[in-house]
């Protein structure tokens, strides 16, 4: 048992830092992303100037300043960078400092949990904070999402394991087919379309009587500790979401019931 953790554990490193290994590489390397910013500013210096420190801290940030693949085992930790700027302009220790016995550990980087700054969606703010403000609402969707989906999906796989062939069997599967097969962006437009916008509209012409879903933010203006407001700002993503998974879910309940239902022991105890 020992060994076979050990080795699971083994693989599962291996695993985590050849995908981050790639997916750094794919960041690095695709048109339009960092390489390629710097590489326009600097083409664009010739012609209009641009702040030379500029281009050095996009360098800094990326790491681009050192040799690939260097620059990845940079991106993971770094040992010469240890402090940073703050709002105020101060100088403040980042990543970790720790002595272990003889041994100084010192730097930064994403395995001390040090994602660094935005240098796009909040330029200047930490990735941790941006991350973190975006947690709660993030698991209050998918948690729910997740809830609702199996509390669905568990009755419909059992019941359709149980009446199998019958016409609400063929109905589930017809269901679960059509789930698993449409993508999940496309059935949030059209319910975007079809529950938010078109009956928006029709709300505003005069039909008033007419709800609408919002298709957008965690709650209305001023309305962000209003548990109600922020449960009719779910119902739209977490329909998607769940739309999803209870097909996905719902098969391998059923196919699990049939499985056991097959049982030896099952078929004994009708007997």
């Amino acid at each position: 048992m020992t060994t076979y953790i050990l080795r699971r554990c083994i693989q599962g490193f291996l695993v985590l830092m050849l995908s981050t290994f790639v997916i750094y590489s794919i960041l690095i390397i695709t048109p339009g992303g960092p390489r390629d910013q710097v590489a326009e500013l600097q083409a664009s210096n010739t012609s209009r100037p641009v702040n030379r420190a500029l281009i050095e801290a996009l360098l800094a940030a990326y790491k681009l300043d050192s040799p690939y693949p260097i620059n990845y085992l940079r991106w993971l930790f770094d040992p010469l960078e240890t402090s940073e700027l703050d709002a105020d302009n101060q100088l403040v220790s980042k990543g970790i400092d720790i002595k272990i016995g003889e041994w100084h550990i010192r730097g930064s980087g994403v395995l001390t949990g040090d994602f660094g700054t935005s240098v796009q969606v909040a330029k200047g703010q930490p990735v941790m904070k941006l991350m973190g403000d975006r947690l709660g609402n993030t698991l209050a969707l998918t948690v729910t999402s997740l809830v609702l989906s199996v509390l669905i999906a568990i009755p419909v796989g059992i019941i359709s394991a149980i009446r199998q062939y019958s016409r609400l069997d063929y109905a589930v599967t017809a269901f679960s087919f059509l789930g698993l097969s449409m993508p999940t962006f496309w059935l949030g437009l059209m319910l975007v379309i079809f529950l938010a916008v078109l009956p928006k509209q029709l709300h505003v012409s005069g039909w008033t009587w007419l709800p609408y879903l919002p298709t957008g933010f965690i709650a209305d203006t001023d309305q962000e500790n209003n548990i109600v407001n922020r449960i009719y700002h779910l119902v739209l993503p977490v329909t998607v979401l769940s739309f999803v998974n209870v097909a996905a879910f719902s098969r391998f309940v059923r196919s699990s019931m049939l499985e056991v239902l097959n049982q030896d022991y099952v078929r004994t105890a009708w007997a």
